[in-house]
């Protein structure tokens, strides 16, 4: 029944590209394109190379598509289970107010929470590091533009629930790591025992 609607709402409203690239995961297509890679002091889970990741950024990231969340999760459960260093702080990269409201959700906190309700009880505080600055979208500026963009654009909200803390902070994207370095700038005047940066995608 469940297909029956689904293809008279395809029929009525055709998927785009993307969202039938994301349909035709399965958990087990995830975990081969986990693909684990340190550049620049950032741990990357995957290509955004691949056609099958890039989709899926773009529909959690744009679109909300749920089923995008949960595939994505499944790389941020691979790391932390098999590879991750210890951890007792999730954080994931936060949106401006203003553009939080404007998309009505923060893809990295939907993909974290779809984490949190799997195997994964490690606690996830998405109230630590605020965004103060409606910084420009990195994707349009060069790389010397993106560490002016995003310098001292987080603040710490609670500094005394990082001290002593292994943090692990997470992004969708980086392509120079200028965000998440910006984040670390940020916790690190507040003793955390580390910080382990991390994106689902480079």
């Amino acid at each position: 029944m469940y297909e029956f609607f689904v293809k008279i709402f395809d029929a009525l409203f055709p998927p785009n590209e993307e969202t039938l690239v994301v349909r035709a995961l399965t958990r087990e297509k995830m975990q081969s394109l986990f693909r684990v890679e340190k550049i620049d002091a950032v741990t990357s889970l995957s290509s955004y190379k691949d056609v099958h990741i890039r989709a899926l950024i773009h529909e959690a990231k744009f679109h909300g598509n749920t089923q995008a969340f949960a595939l994505l999760h499944v790389l941020i459960t691979q790391y932390i289970t098999a590879y991750a260093p210890p951890i007792d702080l999730i954080i994931p990269i936060p949106l401006s107010p203003s553009r939080l409201r404007a998309r009505g959700f923060n893809q990295v906190d939907e993909i974290l929470q779809a984490v949190s309700s799997d195997t994964i009880t490690l606690p996830i505080d998405t109230s630590i590091l605020k965004r103060v600055r409606n910084t420009r979208p990195q994707t349009e500026l060069s790389r010397e533009e993106r560490l002016t963009n995003i310098t001292n654009a987080f603040v710490v909200s609670s500094p005394e629930c990082v001290q002593g803390k292994h943090v692990l902070v997470v992004d969708d994207v980086t392509t120079t790591g200028a965000t998440l370095h910006a984040a670390k700038a940020a916790l690190l005047p507040h003793s955390p025992a580390s910080i382990t940066l991390v994106a689902i995608a480079h």
